[in-house]
């Protein structure tokens, strides 16, 4: 009798952990829900203004140095689909009349060298990538070189944020104080100090985002003090993500959003990647939530702006498109 209980409670209680298994599996794909009550405010009158200022040409060039496959289900969370993303590892570099700079560094020609002390795992998931060209190859199909950079920007201090680094060593690198002091704190995984090493022999320097808010984020700086390249917080993803708007005369406006999102559908819809991933990447879940319900706003209300995320290979290949048929109007 007493056996016959025992077996009784052992299969209700297998039956409860496969339901409650079940149950986390189902909710791991459902998307996260959003107090839709925290949206920003609309645009104030300051951004307008800057707006408004007789802007500059501004060229822009992404330049795609590597790609993975993911699948959708891992990118969108809410997705059953396996149909395979393509993830981008990219930099933009950005022509202005006060100076010639890069967001963000794509990879270099080491890379693989700096990666092969890396955990296995670490090499077999987030570091599996097909390099497409070196960031120095995409600079010499633009006709430059490294000197003829003035600066990078970088949107924030992971690994594969400053892997082309090493293509450019000398160049003056620039990052979110914030950023700076997370990563110097152990906020950020720094990989066995691979970020440090990717960014051996180019000096560093901190910049403030202490300027007005703009464009419904809570503050702001203006790079050359002309309203073209602005840059903002979008923390979360890491306490100092920095998206960079570039607002110009001889195109659209384009707003790149560092890794606050990873694919267009994270602020469109809004939802995270799947948490296996996203949770691994992430620094404040609380914040990133937060932002990407700002960059939803933001994106409801200029349709007509393009976000793209330092990831996203369909958008940024779309954005091209745009950009390579304006120049080829000139």
């Amino acid at each position: 009798m007493q056996s016959k209980r025992v077996n009784k409670w052992l299969a209700w209680g297998a039956v409860s952990l496969t339901a409650l298994g079940v149950g986390a599996a189902i909710k791991s794909l459902m998307p996260p829900r959003f107090n839709m009550q925290l949206l920003p405010a609309g645009e104030g009158g300051t951004e307008k203004q800057q707006r408004d200022k007789q802007l500059p040409d501004v060229d822009i060039h992404i330049l795609r140095c590597g790609s993975v496959f993911w699948p959708e289900l891992v990118m969108v969370r809410g997705s059953l689909s396996l149909k395979p993303r393509k993830i981008a590892y990219s930099s933009v570099l950005v022509r202005h009349p006060q100076g010639t700079f890069l967001y963000d560094t794509g990879l270099s020609g080491d890379i693989y060298q700096h990666l092969k002390d890396q955990p296995l795992p670490f090499r077999q998931t987030l570091a599996r990538f097909k390099v497409e060209q070196t960031l120095r190859g995409a600079l010499q199909e633009q006709g430059l070189k490294p000197e003829d950079l003035d600066f990078v920007l970088l949107s924030h201090l992971h690994w594969d944020h400053v892997s082309g680094v090493p293509d450019i060593v000398g160049v003056p690198l620039r990052v979110n104080r914030v950023e700076f002091d997370a990563a110097k704190q152990g906020v950020i995984p720094l990989h066995k100090g691979l970020v440090w090493r990717l960014m051996e022999g180019s000096p560093l320097t901190c910049f403030d985002l202490e300027g007005p808010s703009y464009e419904g984020f809570r503050s702001s700086l203006d790079v050359f003090g002309d309203g073209s390249i602005v840059l903002v917080p979008l923390p979360g993803h890491t306490p100092g993500n920095t998206g960079m708007f570039i607002n110009r005369a001889n195109g659209a406006r384009l707003f790149f959003l560092g890794d606050a999102a990873h694919v267009a559908e994270n602020y469109l819809y809004p939802t995270t990647p799947h948490p296996l991933f996203w949770n691994g990447v992430t620094s404040d879940k609380a914040t990133a939530l937060q932002t990407l319900l700002e960059l939803h706003h933001f994106a409801r209300s200029h349709p007509e702006v393009p976000l793209i995320a330092m990831h996203d290979a369909r958008m940024q290949e779309a954005s091209m498109q745009v950009e390579n048929e304006r120049l080829a109007r000139i």
